[in-house]
Formats: C-alpha cells, structure tokens, sequence
C-alpha cells in the first residue's frame, strides 16, 4: 500500500492523495498495467478505503515480498505534513528513496527542499523503536546530508522514547540534578493521537521541547519552524529558537 505510483506509457508519477475526482475514477478504471508501482514495476491497483483514503496497492500475484502496510494515522499524518509543506511554498514528496554514500538505501515518509537547496526528511514513527533504531535511522541521513525530523505519537512512542534517554543519561542526571529526555541526535515533535487505526479532525497541536522550552505548535508552524532551521539542540534540551 502506498500513495504512489507510475503511468507506464509515460513514466509520470501519480499521487493517490492529490488527484481530482475525476482524475481517480480514470486511474480506477485504467487496465492493469497502466499504473506501476514504484521500484517493483509490477502493476497497480488504485483503490479506496472504507475511510476515503486512497491509495495504490500492488495487483495479486505480485512474487516478491510486498512492503509493510502503513496504518491510517500514518498515512494521514504524512500525507498533512506534505501538504503543509506546499501550502508554505516548498518542495515536498512523499515515499521518496535514497541511498547513503556507503550504500545504504532509506525512504523518507516526506523529504523536502529548503530555500537553499538542502534536504529535510520528515519521519512519522508511531509505533515504539528502539532508541538506537532512531539514532542509526538519523546517522544514515546524516551521512546522506539530510536534515532528520521525528514526528512520533505521545504514547507509547514519545514516553518510550524519553525513558531510554533519561536510563542512558541517569549519570548526568545524578550530578547535575535534571532529567535529560532528549538528544542531539533526534529531533522530536512529538503529537497525541488515540491510536493508529484513528486520526482527529482538527488535529492537535505539536509538542516541541519541554520544561521552560516547551513549544505548542500547528502542524504548519512545526514544518515549517523545521525547515528554518528553528530547532536547535543546548546540552541538555532542545529549544526553539526565534526567528531573524
């Protein structure tokens, strides 16, 4: 399942999420074989959820190993991220694939441009992973030069998160009297939903930061504070930082 695919007389490239209505209904009632999924080629299904969200899937009979299914909050919550990246004039896709100079390929959920050319990956993580997950995750962009964002869900992901850091930190903490919940290398935003089968309308704000440095957010102040460069890390917090 995915919100990509490709016109295969032209190569055009197709987003399930931006298309018109009609638009949809021709792709829906294309013959097999005119849209491909991305890097398998193999034929797409265009279909639509009980929900109204919609989507590509790969046609049946596909021999390969199909790619985990992303929940509807997932999907949701980066197809509003990108969204909100346009609606403020940048450059943002969706699922887009990359390799690391030693070979290491990754697929950003939203990799955007910034005004001067660099790339800034928006990951949405709502299931729990493990601390050094994030930090290999972060390292391989880093070592791409991408810029790395973790948009990750209150609970469990967010206090998961928090806990191993303050465990990992618990002799920093001893001497000098203050829990440290983050670190440099991950740049969290952090947003309360009910679960991954849910997704609120209107959507909540964005917790930035914590203590004296907490910051409520709109999703379009979160992404586009990120793509400024708004975030920046001060042993032991992040805060965020005004602008010029």
């Amino acid at each position: 399942m995915g919100q990509l695919a490709y016109e295969a007389s032209t190569g055009r490239e197709v987003e399930a999420f931006s298309t018109t209505d009609s638009e949809w209904a021709q792709i829906c009632a294309a013959q097999k074989g005119a849209f491909l999924m991305p890097r398998s080629a193999w034929p797409a299904v265009a279909k639509t959820s009980i929900r109204g969200l919609r989507f590509f899937s790969h046609y049946p009979g596909y021999p390969g190993t199909l790619p985990a299914p992303e929940s509807y909050a997932h999907t949701r919550l980066k197809i509003d991220i990108v969204r909100a990246l346009r609606a403020q004039g940048f450059t943002a896709n969706l699922e887009v694939h990359g390799t690391a100079p030693e070979g290491d390929d990754w697929v950003a959920d939203v990799l955007a441009l910034s005004a001067d050319g660099s790339r800034v990956a928006f990951e949405v993580q709502l299931s729990s992973q493990h601390l050094g997950d994030f930090r290999s995750r972060s390292d391989r962009y880093a070592r791409s030069n991408v810029r790395v964002c973790w948009f990750i869900s209150e609970k469990p992901v967010a206090w998961r998160l928090t806990k191993a850091l303050c465990y990992e930190n618990r002799e920093y903490s001893r001497l000098h009297g203050h829990l440290v919940g983050d670190c440099k290398e991950i740049v969290p935003f952090a947003i309360q939903l009910e679960g991954k089968a849910d997704y609120p309308d209107p959507l909540p704000n964005v917790r930035f930061g914590r203590g004296p440095h907490l910051q409520r957010l709109t999703l379009p102040q979160a992404v586009t504070g990120m793509m400024s460069g708004r975030p920046t890390w001060k042993m032991p917090d992040w805060t965020w930082e005004p602008t010029a």
